[in-house]
Parts: C-alpha cells; sequence; structure tokens
C-alpha cells in the first residue's frame, strides 16, 4: 500500500543562518544603492558647473594627446550592430550584470562576495564625493561636440525621465570601475587563463562601451580605474583584519561574561 503522507521540509539551522545573511544582504545592498542614487543625484543642477568642468576635461586631455572620443564613436556608428551591442552592454554590464554576479558569489564564493562589495562600497563612496564637489557633463551632452546619444536607438527609458539619474555624474567612471573589481574578483575566484581572460575583457570591453556611446570620456574611464584599485586595497585591509577584530570582539565578550557567570553562581 502506497502512502500519500508527504515528508514535512524541515529547514536546519545553516540554511536558516545562510537565508538571514541572504535578507541582510539584500536591505545592506539596496540601502546603500538607494543612498548613493539620492547622493548621486545632488549635483544634477549643477549644469553650468558640470560643462564648464567638461571643458577642463577636454583641455587636460587635448594636453595629453587623448582627445580621440568623437573619432571612436563615429568608427563604431559605421558598424550598426556592434555599436549597439556596446549601447546594450553599456547598461546590461554594469547594475544587472553586478547583480547576478553578486547572487552567485554569495551563494559559492562568500568570502570573495564579501571583498567585492566592501570593494564597490569603497569605491562607490569616493565616486560619490568627486559627483559632488566636481560635476562633469558627458560627451553625449556637450553642445557642438558632434556627439550621439546611441542608447536612445536601443532603449525607450531615456535619462531625463528619471528624476533621481544624474547625468552630469561623468568623473569618474564608477562603470569602469565596477568592471575592474569585478574582472579582478572573478581572476581571484577562477586564477590561471581563464580568471586573466575574464579580468582583461570586461573592464575592456567596459572601456570601449562607455567611450563609444559618448557617456564618458577616457579621463573618466581612467580615474574610474583608479577609484576602483584604491576601493580594492581598502577591501583587502578590511579583509586582513577582520579576523583580528572578531577574535578581539569575542575576547572582550567572553572577559564580560566570565565575572558575571560568576557573579551568579
Amino acid at each position: 500500500m502506497i502512502s500519500n503522507t508527504r515528508r514535512p521540509l524541515v529547514t536546519t539551522l545553516p540554511q536558516r543562518v545562510l537565508r538571514l545573511r541572504f535578507l541582510r544582504e539584500i536591505a545592506l545592498v539596496g540601502s546603500a544603492y538607494t543612498l548613493y542614487e539620492l547622493v548621486r543625484s545632488l549635483s544634477a543642477g549643477r549644469a553650468v558647473d558640470a560643462f564648464e568642468n567638461a571643458e577642463v576635461v577636454v583641455g587636460i586631455e587635448r594636453a595629453l594627446g587623448i582627445f580621440t572620443e568623437l573619432n571612436v564613436q563615429v568608427a563604431f556608428l559605421g558598424w550598426g550592430v556592434v555599436m549597439d551591442a556596446l549601447s546594450l552592454w553599456y547598461f546590461w554590464g554594469h547594475f544587472p550584470l553586478i547583480i547576478v554576479f553578486a547572487i552567485w558569489a554569495f551563494h559559492s564564493h562568500r568570502r570573495h562576495y564579501a571583498w567585492t562589495r566592501n570593494a564597490i562600497f569603497a569605491a562607490g563612496a569616493i565616486g560619490l564625493v568627486l559627483y559632488l564637489t566636481f560635476p562633469v557633463a558627458p560627451p553625449r551632452l556637450v553642445p557642438g561636440g558632434g556627439f550621439v546619444d546611441t542608447l536612445r536607438g536601443v532603449f525607450a527609458l531615456q535619462y531625463e525621465d528619471s528624476s533621481i539619474v544624474n547625468e552630469f555624474a561623468a568623473v569618474p567612471s564608477l562603470h569602469q570601475g565596477f568592471a575592474v573589481v569585478v574582472g579582478v574578483t572573478l581572476y581571484r575566484i577562477f586564477g590561471g587563463r581563464k580568471g586573466l581572460l575574464l579580468m582583461i575583457v570586461l573592464p575592456t570591453l567596459m572601456m570601449v562601451s562607455i567611450v563609444a556611446t559618448g557617456n564618458h570620456w577616457w579621463i573618466d574611464a581612467i580615474l574610474g580605474a583608479v577609484v576602483a584599485v584604491v576601493g580594492m586595497i581598502i577591501a583587502t585591509q578590511i579583509e586582513r583584519r577582520a579576523p583580528q577584530i572578531v577574535r578581539s570582539l569575542r575576547q572582550r565578550t567572553g572577559a564580560r561574561a566570565e565575572p558575571q557567570a560568576q557573579r551568579r553562581t
């Protein structure tokens, strides 16, 4: 006789802990992203400063001989499919990719996930300070610059449709910075040729994308990478010192709990 009774689903303690940690991370990252967007939007109304600073950026690039953004975009505009792919990557290769990567890393590579999260938080914080102090208009908004806003051809929703998007947050490019962090994390996880390939391809593809679409200057990409490096250094220091901090807290907690236990006895 076949029994129709089903086994009860039992949630083990490790599963509950994992679930709580995952929910905690969602709350932490969600709060950080909301704060990031709100603070980032504070300089959205400084259009005059943003265009003046864009002229400063162009002047620096001319002096360095790297003012070639328009030439890059014109070259890619001749390849419609490639240009559309770069425009799509500019969007999907940023936060959507980071979200997918974060979920995978959280479940499969917890230590590397924590390092990446801390690096992105640190780089993002530095970026916000620069956005507030030095707003810069992207190439596509510069009057008479000749740049095309290529994202208009692939997305119905535009920047101006959002009340919190800051179009003058060009320097540094956190598209570039976060791509560097994710690329380095993949190298930390996989190592070897596979990891090295991913570490090179992801940031390179993002750099081409942000320039070809007219959303960033070369200097934005360079400073984005620099900010990423600083963020990764901070994350590494946290990773190295975290065990010592936890051990110290446990010792202090134990030292406080011991006298209390003696009093009860």
